[in-house]
């Protein structure tokens, strides 16, 4: 085509005004040309289409709305935040109610497996836990803060804890008298609970099983018969608490009750520091840890469910109870393994104490808040300040001024007790601890250095009440009949084993003017071990134990090797100037004289229980009373 020709055909056309080209070169993406005298365009005409216009569309400008007259409020955040939560509550009970439909499907289908290493089966749960917790949500508006409760588990038939007990029949007489040798023995050292004596072992059982196969685990004369019931107990500990995440009264009092006697139940560890947290975290759960709010707190709009609205009820006094035993197991835990502070003291603690030392249910609750009021002073001693650096352990010397203060205190603490509570040997125990501690700190405590030798004279004097209070302890100790023994908690085996760790730094401190002959004459630390063998030998034989067949034996029946393994590391841990045939004359006889040679040698021993053996060592070669009067620090002999 000439180009002349193709510049007179463009400009023949012209193109289509914005949004009216026709369908074909709107559908094909192409710049359509309108054909000057033609009723179609350039494109459909070449192409032989048909030339469809384009629909008419009317534009319609756009109005702005007028302004209303008063512009509304934006809702409060809590308003906001309450519909959001609204929304995550729905969400949440509609899955529970998912997953209890699951549950009951699966439950019909599949039948109860068998637990390892118990005598007989202990059948599933045969609901999900997740269809009966339906999350209750609190806002606090003044603390800005948005409680999840967790509501009351509703009562279970039957329940999964009486299931898993029922494995141990016990009959009813020889349970009732194990029941009560708890009450007189177990509970008189350590009064964590309140058992009347109207409550039969077959009402506790159905009460509270899992309390009850605790406290038939620790009354058993059958070792054996104790060691299957551990595994039980471990059973519902890692299955019920730990992975269903049950939480009630009676697992806390069991696992508190588990805790404090744990040296029946251990193996080759000691797990008390990891079961006093459990109960910790099972006191935290249950919601018991603090006093009911007195304001009302906004809830969701859902309503409540029956058990979340008759929860609000004032503090009963076991719960009050139960707290501050929690309190108890933590300091008691604080005080033998060192790893794991005590429960933070709080007021709402504080009025738990004024309440149960007031002992209106039953005395016992009084020996309780005796024994609290006693380990507030002991941890005052040997935990760290918070302005402290953390990790130290070490408590540091105490002034004249504190000690004073310190055992005035305790004497306000004796004076006030009721008559039947002084004379529990547990009430005297903890008395004379708490003084040996104050009076212990005042050794650490470095003696000024001056002309008339009052501060030496001073020491002196400390040095005399120490060891007075060890011996007024071990009094105490003898005077407890052997069947009283077996209640014995870790708390009070640990003071035994510091005790013979302070009668051994007496026994041996090198100190001007300190007779080292009258120390052993008044208090050998050998002999006191000796007589310790002899009666733990007797304690089987009085109160009827049978020790179990296989290498694993009970508490009373390795208790004899513990203490020949402290004899044995305290003749390891004389000093060179010190000979022990001569300071100590029955120091190779006994019942651990095989681990003397013909020289007067300590022979190599495998101690028993190498955590018993860190910690006496521990507190034998750590910084103690040793200054002289330049105040220069002689450490023990190592």
């Amino acid at each position: 085509m000439p180009p002349g020709s193709i510049v007179g055909a463009s400009a023949s056309l012209s193109p289509a005004p914005y949004g009216q080209a026709c369908v074909g070169c709107s559908r094909a993406k192409c710049k359509c040309f309108y054909r000057s005298g033609g009723t179609d365009c350039e494109r459909c005409h070449r192409l032989g289409k048909t030339c469809e216009p384009a629909p008419t569309v009317r534009k319609r400008k756009a109005r702005t709305p007028p302004p209303p007259p008063t512009q509304p409020l934006p809702p409060p955040v809590s308003t906001r935040l309450e519909e959001k939560l609204d929304d995550l509550v729905t969400l949440l009970r509609s899955q529970a109610a998912e997953k209890q439909a699951q549950s009951q499907t699966e439950s019909q289908r599949h039948t109860p497996q068998s637990m390892q290493g118990t005598p007989t089966s202990h059948s599933d749960s045969t609901s999900s836990m997740a269809g009966r917790v339906n999350p209750d949500i609190v806002l606090d508006t003044a603390a800005s803060i948005v409680h999840i409760l967790r509501p009351e588990t509703p009562p279970m038939s039957p329940s999964p804890i009486l299931e898993d007990v029922s494995v141990h029949q016990i009959p009813d007489r020889i349970a009732e008298e194990q029941l009560d040798t708890f009450r007189r023995v177990f509970l008189s050292t350590f009064p964590f609970v309140h058992i009347p004596t109207t409550t039969r072992a077959a009402d506790l059982r159905q009460q509270k099983p899992f309390l009850w196969l605790v406290i038939m685990a620790l009354t058993t004369n059958m070792v054996a018969q104790q060691f299957a019931m551990a595994e039980t107990l471990w059973h519902i500990i890692s299955r019920r608490i730990v992975s269903q995440h049950l939480a009630d009264l009676d697992l806390l009092l069991g696992v508190i009750a588990f805790a404090s006697w744990s040296h029946y139940f251990k193996k080759d560890k000691p797990f008390m520091s990891m079961i006093s947290q459990l109960a910790v975290s099972l006191a935290f759960e249950l919601d018991i840890h603090h006093d009911i709010p007195t304001k009302t707190l906004r809830r969701s709009r859902f309503p409540l469910p029956v058990q979340q609205s008759a929860r609000r009820h004032p503090r009963t006094l076991e719960e009050r109870r139960t707290i501050l035993a929690v309190f108890h197991l933590t300091s008691s835990t604080w005080a033998t393994y060192r790893k794991t502070e005590p429960l933070r003291w709080t007021p709402y603690l504080d009025d738990c104490l004024r309440v149960l030392s007031e002992g209106r249910e039953t005395y016992l609750d009084a020996l309780l808040a005796m024994q609290v009021k006693c380990q507030i002073i002991t941890n005052q001693l040997t935990c760290s300040s918070p302005d402290e650096m953390a990790g130290a352990e070490d408590p540091k010397a105490l002034s004249a001024v504190l000690s004073t203060a310190l055992l005035r205190q305790l004497g306000n603490i004796r004076q006030t007790l009721p008559a039947e509570v002084g004379s529990q040997s547990s009430a005297k125990f903890y008395l004379l601890y708490t003084e040996l501690k104050i009076r212990e700190s005042l050794l650490g405590r470095p003696s000024p250095p001056d002309q008339t030798g009052l501060s030496h004279f001073q020491r002196l004097q400390d040095l005399e009440s120490a060891l007075s209070t060890v011996e007024r302890w071990l009094a105490a100790y003898w005077e407890m009949p052997l069947t009283d023994w077996v209640g014995m908690t870790v708390d009070i085996f640990t003071q035994f084993m510091q005790y013979f760790v302070v009668l051994f730094k007496l026994s041996i401190l090198d100190e001007p003017g300190w007779d080292l002959q009258e120390v052993r004459r008044r208090a050998n630390v050998f002999e006191i071990i000796d007589r310790a063998c002899e009666n733990v030998d007797r304690v089987p034989v009085v109160t009827g134990m049978v020790d179990a067949e296989g290498p694993r034996s009970g508490l009373f029946f390795k208790m004899n090797c513990i203490l020949r393994d402290i004899k044995a590391l305290f003749l390891a841990e004389m000093p060179p100037d010190i000979q022990p045939d001569t300071a100590f004359p029955n120091a190779n006889s006994g019942a651990d004289a095989n681990g003397i040679n013909d020289n007067g040698e300590l022979m190599d021993f495998t101690f028993s229980d190498e955590f018993l053996l860190s910690m006496l060592q521990e507190n034998i070669l750590g910084p103690g009373w040793n200054f002289r009067p330049d105040n220069s620090y002689v450490p023990f002999a190592t």
